[in-house]
């Protein structure tokens, strides 16, 4: 009866050991899943947009960072009219996704959402409230944010490989 006992405690410890061990894997391959049909939805909802529909999304986002140079303080914190109408912002998922980044030589493509909470930087890139949507333009200044090394999401892991004059895209609507 004891050897029985001592191979299920054995067998269940290598078990245990062999999870912790496959975790990391798992965890980047279940978030970046989540992270290329994100992508992929949003595309597909950008393609799908009426000239009229896109045309605002667009001029709304022009506006709201016109609003933010022509604003002598920073707004670091909004209240939650404020927080409700960001978020509505180049939303056109209803998830809170705004765009794409694209790094080519690092083989990333992550997910830009409105925010840097906890939940968000996780599993993707977070745009900081108090800068500009990523628009482009005269006195716009895009902040965005995201972790690297983080056990669960390769995410930004592999930005150190990069060099002076690689190429990145930050994907909006379809600019």
């Amino acid at each position: 009866m004891k050897k029985h006992i001592s191979t299920i405690i054995l067998i269940l410890v290598f078990c245990i050991g062999l999870s912790l061990l496959l975790y990391p894997s798992f965890s980047n391959y279940w978030n970046s899943l989540h992270q290329s049909r994100a992508i992929a939805n949003y595309v597909d909802i950008i393609q799908n947009l009426d000239e009229d529909t896109y045309a605002q999304l667009w001029d709304n986002a022009i506006a709201y960072n016109k609003e933010l140079a022509n604003t002598s303080k920073a707004k670091w914190h909004m209240t939650a009219e404020e927080r409700e109408r960001y978020n509505s912002l180049l939303n056109v998922t209803g998830s809170g996704i705004m765009g794409y980044i694209e790094i080519p030589s690092i083989n990333c493509s992550l997910p830009i959402y409105h925010g840097v909470d906890d939940d968000v930087l996780q599993i993707a890139v977070g745009h900081i409230e108090a800068s500009s949507l990523p628009t482009g333009g005269i006195s716009t200044h895009c902040v965005l944010s995201g972790h690297r090394g983080l056990p669960s999401a390769r995410l930004f892991t592999d930005l150190d490989k990069m060099v002076p004059g690689d190429i990145f895209t930050v994907n909006i609507l379809d600019e």
